[in-house]
């Protein structure tokens, strides 16, 4: 697991690597699990909670299954707070998650294709949220110089969680990949985009995102500035 240390001392330990990575927050009063990642990887998942310690909570970047796959297992297992944007509440707690529509050739001919029209391919045992956010929402009581974001466009309620203006855990309003990370899959471009500024106006030096590898602040801006002309 690799871990990350902000300036005053919040470890970021990637819990999950991927197919849809998960983060945990640490301090020494509590420790904040963002994302679940999916059903298949409630093994390892559990494995490597068992050896950091259980999540005191957990804020959901958005309600798609490869997010919320294993959130039923930790209710039982942990019973941490679930945070989760107004928006998506009901997903989170009937486990549907509707179909994201292509924001690239090859996705919108998938999307197209009908991917939309079988949602129990991408349906997930649910649960109720605790908190229910409705844009930011800071974390002070859980010891964090922490907020969660509003940052729409792949989903509704998409959310990011910026730690201490450092780094910042986007779930999918960017990927790490080699060629581009702009998200392949999103409900509204310029909402995207939208959001990358006020990523980009964090100061966050770090960004990273739920698939690939982190992002930089600088190959951020460079993308930003070429969808912007």
């Amino acid at each position: 697991m690799k871990t990350w240390l902000t300036k005053n001392g919040i470890i970021i330990t990637r819990i999950l690597f991927g197919r849809s990575n998960a983060y945990m927050l640490s301090n020494n009063k509590s420790q904040v699990l963002v994302d679940t990642g999916t059903a298949g990887d409630e093994k390892r998942l559990i494995k490597r909670l068992d050896e950091t310690g259980k999540p005191d909570s957990v804020i959901l970047t958005h309600t798609h299954f490869d997010h919320t796959g294993n959130a039923a297992v930790l209710k039982i297992k942990f019973n941490p707070d679930f945070f989760v944007h107004e928006r998506e509440e009901h997903f989170l707690e009937t486990g549907d998650s509707p179909v994201p529509k292509g924001t690239m050739g090859w996705t919108r001919f998938i999307y197209r294709l009908g991917a939309e029209k079988v949602p129990q391919w991408f349906h997930v045992t649910g649960v109720k949220a605790t908190i229910i956010f409705k844009k930011n929402f800071d974390l002070p009581d859980y010891g964090f110089n922490t907020y969660i974001l509003q940052t729409p466009g792949h989903s509704p309620g998409s959310s990011s969680v910026i730690v201490e203006n450092e780094i910042a855990l986007v779930g999918d309003a960017m990927v790490g990949m080699p060629l581009s990370v702009f998200p392949p899959w999103g409900d509204d471009t310029h909402e995207i985009i939208r959001s990358w500024q006020l990523l980009l106006d964090t100061g966050c030096h770090t960004f990273h995102p739920a698939h690939g590898w982190p992002v930089s602040r600088e190959r951020l801006e460079k993308e930003f500035k070429m969808l912007r002309k």
